[in-house]
């Protein structure tokens, strides 16, 4: 498709040099193709791939073809994982209820240490 655009020439000497493209068509390319990549990571990483907790915990759990090669489940990282995609539900329904802003920690996240 063709179409006319103005791009900052900072910007676009910037991109060229640092992914090597030797044609300002090619850079734009590239660069309209990675974000469209990077948008598709964040839908599948805040989405999730479908699982529910207790299906990723049903997994966890040791089947009888383990004994023959048992599996190296870590019980407690399996509990953090779930641990963890609980609060970040818990995060996104209170950002969509607007009970918190994006900026503010969630309760129950680790604060940072005071700086001296």
């Amino acid at each position: 498709m063709k179409m006319t655009i103005e791009i900052p020439e900072d910007v676009l000497s910037e991109l060229m040099h640092l992914t090597g493209h030797q044609t300002k068509r090619d850079a734009v390319e590239y660069a309209l193709r990675e974000a469209a990549r990077r948008a598709k990571w964040r839908r599948v990483w805040s989405e999730g791939l479908g699982a529910t907790p207790d299906a990723l915990a049903a997994d966890a759990v040791a089947q009888p073809a383990d004994l023959l090669d048992a599996p190296d489940i870590d019980a407690a990282a399996v509990d953090r994982a779930l641990a963890s995609a609980a609060r970040r539900r818990a995060r996104r329904a209170q950002l969509a209820r607007g009970e918190q802003t994006l900026n503010e920690p969630a309760p129950g996240d680790a604060q940072p240490p005071a700086q001296p």
